[in-house]
Parts: C-alpha cells; sequence; structure tokens
C-alpha cells in the first residue's frame, strides 16, 4: 500500500526492489517507466496509472457474488460487509476493502 505515493516515488520503489530481479528492466531514457521481460518479450509500462486502480470500485452485486465464493481464497478477500456501511455507501472501493 502506498497511501501518499506518486508514481516517481512508486518507480523507485521498484527499482530498488526489483533491481536485481532478471525479469525486471529499468529503462535508461524513463524514470517512471519500467520493463517486465515475461513470455510475451519485454513489455514497458508506465507507472503513472497504476496507482489509480486502487480507487476502483466494487458494484455490491459483484460484492455479493464473490463473498459467496465457494472458493475459500475468493470469499476471504471479499468478506460481508455489515448493514450500517453497506447502505450509507453506494459504492467500496477495493483499497479500502483491504485497509
Amino acid at each position: 500500500m502506498f497511501p501518499k505515493s506518486t508514481h516517481e516515488t512508486f518507480s523507485n520503489k521498484l527499482y530498488q526492489t526489483f533491481s536485481k530481479h532478471k525479469r525486471f528492466i529499468k529503462p535508461k531514457l524513463s524514470r517512471t517507466d519500467f520493463t517486465i521481460a515475461h513470455y510475451a518479450g519485454e513489455v514497458q509500462y508506465q507507472s503513472d496509472q497504476f496507482l489509480d486502480k486502487n480507487k476502483d470500485y466494487v458494484v455490491p452485486e459483484h460484492q455479493d457474488l464473490l463473498s459467496s465464493s465457494k472458493c475459500t481464497f475468493v470469499s476471504g478477500l471479499f468478506p460481508p460487509l455489515p448493514e450500517e456501511t453497506s447502505k450509507s455507501s453506494k459504492f467500496s472501493s477495493i483499497g479500502s476493502r483491504f485497509k
């Protein structure tokens, strides 16, 4: 979790953590992009949209479906919300669920 991170600080953390990993490549001309070498070859990613993923919302119907999964791993990621929380807010962000 990076609560006050920017795409630059996120990239720097990636560079520090994975600098010696054989599949992680830091491009020479970018300070925020990174490259992953995997089955599709070398794929370059831009970090400026990565942190926005935590702002995605889970639709209540999907949340109910995932929490009722027979797979304990999946249902454990989406425990049912208390009644007062689910009524006061129409949406629940993925980041707040993990928090």
